[in-house]
């Protein structure tokens, strides 16, 4: 409902109270939870069992091995006589504050990309979405290419989910000139048909061993590729979906790279790199396409680093239409809404759906 004030006749500061005012709301309602999410069992134990004895050894049921700077975030809360509560309450402040502060400074449509951000990332964070807010605040303002700045801020979300370490390459990658549409399009669909035959399988694993420095659950989620079949793991109609909506990504591919081409006077106006994003988004659609299937999600996951790039183009896409195709503005915000739609599915029933239902809140046990 908030993009209703997404116009050129709001003025910029009511846009930030709007976001200010759902920062708070959301900082809430994620740090209230109490038993909700896919994550509360194992990150509450987290909490529970970190201290500065185990700061730099703690591992996650006694196996995997954890990143000192998420272990630190927990012990510092319960150093200042924080409880679990707290410790969700900051760090989801923190996390609202990074996707407020980047859609403020990365776009002149703030509200269309907060909103994307929320739909396009988990919705309760787990360790990879704090490190990808740390990430997004090294990048507000990217466009100036502080390049110090972003390497310290992804040094330091490493510390947080070690994962963090694969966006440093690609960073610099986004700079070069855009990937031509044409190629990126080719080199999309053939790695989609390569993914699905069998060599792609035994292929993955010969370099499974490399992606240890991505951590150890990265790296043993990655092998059990060994063994996996799309039509048996999955299911013949979720893999079919995967197809469809990689489909549709790479269909996006050739609009965003089309706009980008004619250099309208609105994408000159907004004072972006356009390239720097064509290019990270290539490689978020690379990489749903590369870790296909259930099996590969966690390392699928990878593509939260990534994914800013996509409610930047794709705002500037619904903006940029809309202007240009004023008889059809109908049409684009029914995308939009539509993608919206969408990802509530995908985040909230298509998987898991007892753990997000009912919502409880710390709330419901004091009164």
């Amino acid at each position: 409902m908030s993009t209703f004030f997404e116009r050129e006749d709001v003025p910029a500061f009511r846009k930030k109270e709007l976001l200010v005012f759902w920062v708070i709301i959301f900082t809430l309602f994620r740090g209230l939870r109490w038993e909700t999410g896919t994550d509360w069992e194992q990150y509450y134990q987290v909490f529970l069992t970190a201290s500065w004895d185990n700061l730099f050894s703690f591992a996650r049921n006694s196996s995997v091995s954890m990143e000192s700077g998420y272990v630190l975030l927990n012990v510092l809360v319960k150093t200042i006589g924080g409880n679990y509560t707290i410790f969700l309450l900051l760090t989801n402040f923190f996390v609202m504050v990074a996707y407020m502060k980047f859609s403020l400074t990365n776009s002149k449509t703030p509200i269309y990309i907060f909103v994307l951000i929320m739909f396009s990332t988990q919705f309760f964070p787990v360790r990879i979405g704090i490190a990808v807010a740390v990430i997004l605040l090294g990048l507000c303002n990217f466009s100036q290419r502080k390049y110090k700045r972003i390497i310290a801020y992804t040094l330091v979300a490493a510390s947080i989910h070690s994962s963090a370490f694969a966006f440093i390459p690609v960073y610099f990658f986004g700079f070069f000139k855009k990937v031509p549409t044409k190629l990126a399009v080719a080199g999309a669909v053939m790695l989609m048909i390569i993914a699905q035959l069998p060599f792609y399988n035994g292929l993955l694993v010969s370099i499974a061993g490399g992606l240890h420095v991505l951590g150890d659950e990265a790296s043993h989620k990655f092998e059990t590729y060994i063994n996996y079949d799309v039509t048996k793991n999955s299911g013949a109609i979720i893999a079919f979906a995967g197809i469809v909506s990689n489909t549709i990504f790479i269909a996006l591919l050739i609009l965003f790279g089309d706009m980008i081409k004619k250099q309208p006077a609105y994408l000159k106006t907004t004072n972006v790199n356009y390239d720097f994003l064509f290019n990270i988004y290539f490689v978020f659609i690379m990489i749903a396409i590369a870790f296909p299937g259930n099996n590969m999600a966690g390392l699928r996951r990878l593509q939260n680093y990534f994914m800013f790039a996509f409610p930047i183009l794709f705002a500037t896409f619904i903006v940029y239409n809309k202007k240009r195709y004023p008889q059809y503005a109908f049409v684009y915000m029914f995308a939009f809404f539509f993608y919206v739609l969408f990802r509530s599915y995908s985040l909230f029933f298509a998987g898991h759906l007892e753990s997000n239902f009912p919502y409880l809140s710390v709330l419901d046990n004091a009164f």
